[in-house]
């Protein structure tokens, strides 16, 4: 119908780590409108241990929870079926919290258990507004859009415990000179403006954005950086101490993204493929990615450097293939060769996400 009700329940753990989420779409009239308001907790941990002088075993777990609590009001306005004006206005509360829980164990017994709160940071409180021009009369085939274009273009405001203006420009453009290619482009900018936006991300009440999603540019994931790259770039000129600038450089209140992709159609139907097998529908593709994170223009280095502690641009090539399973999920494998990570060389990584 031309009315949609959505409810979420999600409960893990202790009632800290309950949340839930509502929201009402009427679609009823041209102008589209609705409301939606949840509390959505996000929780990590880290443990270590160490053995104790009478031979028992202490483990220590530290929970750190993030909760985001928020409420919205949206509307949309289509000017036709491929465009559209989109407004949004809402609060959000993050807060947080850290626990640490002790673990005594003799042998395979547990002897002793405790928890105690620690210090967290201050909550955010913030009120937002935004408004954005969409467009889309892309056409969509197994696994990622094959021609036309999308674009969206978003300016917002927030207010509270930061100040700052957002910008979302977001432009992508599919040429299929036939069904078994096509060529796709996008750029991509993200943006905070303000003049008091914290760009250190361990004190930051807004997180900086982190360039290194694989929806953004391909090998660098953060999982996939370790200490042995750390070191090595920490050891270059100029760097500072306790800094890692291979993983610093990819955060910044600011992105700019620039990707290139060619897409075959492997397995298909007979209409759209180079194979008919429509079972398990599979697209390969080559790709060039770019991006830089930065919080201010003078901060970056506006040139090709692989090594040292510069902030710089960074670059991937590569290629890969996109599996459409049943129906339900895009999984994308890819191998990767990251210039700003020579360290790691070339390397497979996977992400559930059509293509862009």
């Amino acid at each position: 119908g031309n009315r949609t009700l959505g409810v979420m329940v999600l409960a893990q753990g202790s009632l800290k780590d309950v949340g839930g989420q509502i929201f009402y779409v009427n679609q009823a009239k041209r102008l589209n409108w609705g409301v939606n308001g949840g509390r959505i907790p996000y929780l990590q941990g880290y443990s270590g241990g160490f053995q104790n002088s009478d031979g028992s075993v202490t483990i220590v777990q530290e929970l750190q929870r993030i909760f985001l609590a928020q409420a919205s009001l949206m509307a949309a306005y289509p000017f036709s079926t491929t465009r559209r004006v989109e407004t949004n206005i809402g609060v959000q509360r993050i807060s947080f919290d850290v626990e640490r829980i002790t673990y005594t164990y003799f042998g395979n017994v547990l002897v002793d258990n405790a928890s105690q709160s620690l210090l967290a940071r201050d909550a955010v409180n913030l009120a937002t507004a935004s408004i954005a021009l969409v467009g889309d009369n892309s056409n969509i085939a197994y696994t990622s859009p094959v021609s036309g274009g999308r674009y969206r273009l978003e300016v917002g405001q927030a207010v509270g415990t930061e100040t700052f203006t957002s910008v979302v420009a977001d432009v992508r453009r599919y040429f299929s000179p036939s069904n078994s290619i096509t060529f796709a482009a996008r750029v991509l900018h993200l943006g905070r403006y303000g003049n008091h936006l914290d760009a250190n991300r361990t004190t930051a009440a807004i997180q900086p954005y982190f360039l290194g999603y694989e929806t953004f540019i391909r090998g660098y994931a953060y999982e996939s950086i370790g200490p042995e790259e750390c070191a090595a770039t920490a050891s270059q000129p100029g760097a500072v101490d306790g800094s890692c600038p291979v993983f610093d450089r990819l955060f910044g209140h600011r992105l700019g993204v620039a990707n290139f992709e060619i897409r075959v159609p492997l397995l298909g139907n007979d209409r759209f493929g180079l194979f008919n097998f429509p079972y398990l529908p599979t697209e390969l593709f080559g790709f060039a990615d770019a991006g830089v994170a930065f919080n201010e223009w003078n901060e970056v280095t506006w040139s090709f450097v692989e090594t040292g502690s510069q902030r710089v641009p960074v670059f991937s090539v590569g290629f890969g293939a996109r599996f459409n399973i049943f129906g339900f999920l895009i999984l994308e494998a890819y191998r990767a060769y990251p210039f700003q990570r020579p360290e790691k060389g070339s390397h497979w990584g996977f992400v559930l996400s059509p293509g862009w």
